[in-house]
Formats: C-alpha cells, sequence, structure tokens
C-alpha cells in the first residue's frame, strides 16, 4: 500500500529589509521584530537574520539588531524558520467550566480598558445588559458570544487598518481583526481572560497565506482555547494555524518596532513581501 504524506508543519521564508539613508553622519539603528515562540508550535531556526540575537520573554520571541551603520544603505533581515504546530481540540465533553468560578483577582487582571478592547464603551456596555451576556458556563457563554458578534458584524471585507471593537460596532463591517477585538473586549467585560493570538493561516499546502488574528480564553479546567470566529473554529488548534506572537496587555503590539539614535534626519522605507511557505511532510 503505498503510503501518503501529510503535512506536519511549514518551512517559512521572510525576506523583509530596511531601506535607510541620513542627512549626513553614522546612526544608530534598532529593531525589534517577532520570531515564532514555542508555544503551541515547535519552531527550528534554519537561517538567522543577520546581526541579530535572538530574546524571549514569557511567551513571546523575538529578534533584536542595534548597530551603527553608515549613512546609507540596507539592512536584510531574511531569516528561514521552520514550524511544527502542534495540534489539539478542546472540545473535551464540552466542559470548560463555570465562568463564576474565576478568581476576582483574575477577572480583575484581564479588566483593562485599552484601545482595540474598549471595556467602557457604552455601545459594547448597552450589548452587555442583554440576556444572553449573563450565561454562566463558559463553552455556551462563547458560543452565544459568536452568534452575536456575526450578526453585529454583518459585513466581512478585508480592512486598510484595524478598527478595533467600538469602530467596528458602529460600522457594522470587520475582518479577522474586527472578530477577534470584539470578542476580546465581551469576554473581558464578562470577567472571563482573554487575549489576542496573530500569525498567519495557511491554505492549499501553503499556496496561499494570509495574515491572521484570532483569541484564546482561559478555561480553569482545561487552559487556554483558541476562539477563532472568523473561520469559525472554536476549540481547536490544527496545522493550518502559524502563531508569530500573543498579545495580552498591550492591544497595540506591532510586529516590527525600529528606533533611531541620531542628531539628524534619517529617511526609510520598510520592504515587506509576504513570507514563502513551503510543506515540511512526515
Amino acid at each position: 500500500m503505498k503510503n501518503i504524506l501529510k503535512i506536519s508543519g511549514w518551512q517559512i521564508k521572510h525576506q523583509e529589509k530596511l531601506i535607510y539613508q541620513a542627512n549626513k553622519g553614522t546612526p544608530i539603528i534598532a529593531l525589534k521584530f517577532f520570531n515564532y515562540p514555542n508555544y503551541h508550535q515547535n519552531v527550528k531556526i534554519d537561517k538567522l537574520p543577520a546581526e541579530c540575537k535572538l530574546k524571549n520573554k514569557e511567551f513571546n520571541s523575538y529578534f533584536v539588531f542595534q548597530h551603527k551603520v553608515g549613512t546609507k544603505g540596507t539592512i536584510s533581515l531574511e531569516r528561514i524558520i521552520s514550524v511544527v504546530p502542534i495540534t489539539y481540540s478542546a472540545n473535551l465533553n464540552n466542559n470548560w467550566g463555570l465562568i463564576s468560578d474565576f478568581p476576582k483577582v483574575l477577572k480583575e487582571k484581564y479588566k483593562q480598558n485599552l484601545k482595540y478592547w474598549p471595556i467602557k464603551s457604552e455601545s459594547i456596555y448597552s450589548i452587555s445588559k442583554q440576556e444572553w451576556f449573563r450565561e454562566n458556563d463558559l463553552f455556551n457563554w462563547v458560543h452565544l458570544a459568536s452568534y452575536k458578534i456575526k450578526d453585529i458584524l454583518k459585513y466581512r471585507e478585508k480592512q486598510e487598518k484595524r478598527l478595533g471593537a467600538d469602530q467596528a460596532i458602529q460600522m457594522i463591517i470587520g475582518d479577522c481583526d474586527e472578530f477577534t477585538d470584539l470578542f476580546i473586549t465581551f469576554a473581558r467585560m464578562r470577567g472571563i481572560p482573554c487575549r489576542r493570538l496573530t500569525g498567519y493561516f495557511i491554505r492549499n499546502n501553503g499556496t496561499s497565506s494570509e495574515g491572521h488574528a484570532w483569541g484564546e480564553i482561559f478555561s480553569q479546567r482545561i487552559g487556554w482555547i483558541p476562539v477563532d470566529l472568523a473561520l469559525n473554529n472554536i476549540g481547536y488548534h490544527t496545522t493550518n494555524y502559524i502563531i508569530l506572537k500573543i498579545e495580552e496587555f498591550n492591544s497595540t503590539l506591532s510586529d516590527y518596532q525600529i528606533r533611531i539614535k541620531h542628531t539628524s534626519t534619517v529617511h526609510y522605507k520598510w520592504v515587506f513581501p509576504d513570507p514563502i511557505f513551503t510543506p515540511i511532510f512526515y
């Protein structure tokens, strides 16, 4: 019988670069950009970006470049990373526990009013007064919230910029960012620990991919559970999901950060071609 190879993960080639020019002198350029963390996935660096150091902070992993450079030039951030997702399902008997069982200190920890998760928004507060919002079973509440959010965001369209939960409600439109931000805001208002993951969703054996955002809610019985309302996925992590970073207490965490130490003006341009995904078989 012929063996059928299955995809276990992805080799990802990044070819970003920063083109810069200073009016004079030699600036110090500091870059910080995220690497794939070892969270629900096994990660191996096949090719490091030149002159970069790898650092880790909590769940996240990132590269740092900090060097004095010439008056003008190009900084290449080319790198090759292999990622093998660890697949799992959280739908064990659909028993995720009760919301009322969360300790008060844990609920309060996640009740921060942030730019994209505005738990003090008047429009969101009015929705929280509806009957469905008081459901105490965590599994049932997540599904009720998913129905409500899909009813609110009537138009699924790719957005030029991230709107955040409050603006998404007003415009009744959104993509994965808006579905995720609205869900996180509802969950945190209800006292459920919830956070945002960003990375990539891979389709058609790697021939197409898209930057993607989805949520995770915390169950005291199971741990962190994925909730991707934009793709109708509640409770499953598959080989299609590649995690780049986890946003828990900072809703505006950018993939790339730049600081320039120089007395004169430095002009720069990022070049961001889409990464190339090659399947890893087993």
